[in-house]
């Protein structure tokens, strides 16, 4: 009798933990998420905190103001389904009781946008220029706040464009290589603008194969890029608000075959398509 006692009380006890590795504290926005697509995660009002992140694909990610998280589902990623949970953000310790939902990535058939070939126009990239792009972004650990103010994403100009290349692959005579984000086709001298405000925090001069660069974080692990620029208005450090003139567009960088822009998107170290993520983005705030 005694042992039937201590085991009633013993499953008593277990009972609210139980439960509460029940409790829904976020919802994954628009499953399923296709390869270099933005996955959305809503943290619950009274589940968010300043410390609280989301946790998927080995990575935290951070939330904004209205407790919305953006994770950048590389092109890498493989179809399948991916845990996500709440976890403290600089220790990582897990919350929820265990609590988890899942992150559906499914195949993106990206379209066969042109053949690379390495012509006499290559220059081969220089290791002082790939440290300094991969020293730019590793400069916010993604856990920093959101320097948008919560404000919506703008196309990087405001003219009417064409897009010659999509975000996707670029077949080469010996693999295949990821084209990371869009081209828009642009008369030189066009203004370009920053498409959210944000930090400087890569002014790049004449790269191989970038030309004229710069990056701008975002806050939260989130970087919009600009390359082939022929005029450069801002320097590192800078704070930008968003639709500030940050250069003109032009054609710099080996390679490139007519004037035009090509902005990117990366989250936390995976490129997204940055259309897909501009318009999923807004749709949140």
């Amino acid at each position: 009798m005694k042992n039937k006692l201590i085991l009633a009380a013993a499953a008593v006890l277990a009972l609210p933990m139980a439960v509460s590795a029940q409790v829904k504290t976020f919802e994954i926005i628009d499953n399923p998420v296709e390869q270099g697509g933005t996955a959305v995660i809503r943290i619950f009002p009274q589940w968010r905190g300043s410390l609280i992140c989301i946790s998927a694909f080995g990575k935290y990610f951070a939330p904004d103001r209205f407790g919305y998280v953006y994770i950048g589902v590389g092109t890498d990623v493989g179809a399948a389904k991916y845990r996500a949970f709440r976890v403290e953000c600089g220790r990582g310790i897990r919350l929820d009781g265990g609590y988890y939902d899942e992150i559906d990535v499914s195949v993106k058939n990206f379209k066969k946008i042109r053949t690379a070939g390495g012509g006499p126009s290559s220059r081969p990239r220089q290791q002082s220029e790939r440290d300094a792009i991969n020293a730019a972004f590793s400069s916010d650990n993604g856990l920093k706040k959101d320097l948008t103010g919560g404000i919506r994403y703008l196309m990087p100009v405001r003219v009417k464009t064409e897009v010659i290349d999509p975000f996707g692959l670029i077949f080469s005579n010996v693999d295949t290589l990821l084209h990371s984000g869009v081209d828009l086709r642009l008369l030189i001298g066009t203004r370009v603008q920053a498409a959210n405000s944000g930090r400087i925090i890569l002014v790049a001069d004449d790269y191989s194969k970038e030309g004229n660069m710069v990056i701008i974080s975002h806050g939260l692990g989130i970087f919009s890029v600009y390359m082939h620029l022929w005029r450069i208005d801002v320097k590192n450090g800078d704070l930008v608000v968003r639709g500030q003139t940050i250069g003109l567009s032009g054609e710099t960088g080996a390679g490139v075959r007519e004037p035009h822009l090509h902005f990117s998107v990366k989250i936390n170290g995976a490129y997204v398509d940055p259309l897909e993520f501009i318009e999923t983005v807004n749709k949140n705030r």
